[in-house]
């Protein structure tokens, strides 16, 4: 399994750019490696074969970062473990993409999220995490790692590099904009820079991935719509 995953990030012309070869899940992407091991990130797998890829990927773990909201993670959950995943191998973290109004619940389960991924490294082990698109809650996860893990320096390259790249909000220019560019600005956005606050602190302060950090609510100092995608600045 892990010789699979070695071979596939050889066969990656650019981590950054490249989609993930032996997967047809659409924006799938390796985001971060370390030895054999990979974190990948893309939209829900569609279907018992893309599972059944990631799988022969030498994927382990599997990281669901959405609600369920027509029992769509409860089947996924159902198929995975029919495939022999087990169930202590599945997180579900319901994280909503727009409405959030309670940041210290957001910033609760973004923590979670991230540990997970943390974890799944540490024990050597290649994850999979998505939302449904793949795009919006599954770029903000990824961007927060990015930034946790040292890829990305700034807090601007990882929203340029590794969300509006890949699909967030107006990133991807088919996106309706009343009804989701414009609800993902109002929170998602400012939960993101919030949150790269608070693991900016952690890490200069050497402080762990806990829910203890989302105690104290930051102040964003800063022109939130200068992260805006799709907005030349």
């Amino acid at each position: 399994m892990k010789t699979l995953i070695a071979s596939l990030l050889l066969s990656l012309v650019s981590v950054a750019q490249a989609a993930v070869e032996g997967s047809t899940i659409p924006n799938a992407h390796v985001i971060y490696s370390e030895g054999d091991i990979a974190v990948i990130r893309g939209k829900a797998p569609a279907n018992k074969k893309q599972m059944e890829e990631l799988l022969a990927l030498g994927v382990e773990e599997f990281l669901i970062f959405k609600n369920d909201t027509k029992g769509e993670v409860a089947k996924q959950i159902t198929a995975l473990q029919g495939l022999g995943v087990a169930k202590t191998s599945i997180t579900h973290i319901p994280f909503l993409w727009k409405d959030l109004h309670d940041f210290k619940s957001s910033c609760e389960m973004t923590m979670q999220a991230l540990r997970t991924i943390e974890k799944a490294v540490e024990d050597n082990k290649s994850i999979y995490f998505h939302c449904t698109v793949g795009e919006d809650r599954t770029g903000y996860l990824a961007g927060l790692w990015g930034l946790w893990a040292g890829t990305y320096k700034t807090v601007k390259q990882s929203v340029n590099e590794e969300l509006c790249a890949r699909g967030y909000e107006a990133g991807n220019p088919r996106k309706p904009y009343r009804d989701v560019v414009f609800k993902i600005r109002e929170t998602l956005t400012p939960t993101y820079l919030k949150m790269t606050v608070i693991l900016a602190e952690a890490k200069q302060r050497g402080l762990s991935l806990d829910e203890s950090l989302c105690n104290a609510e930051p102040e964003l100092n800063v022109d939130v719509s200068k992260f805006y995608c799709g907005i030349k600045k």
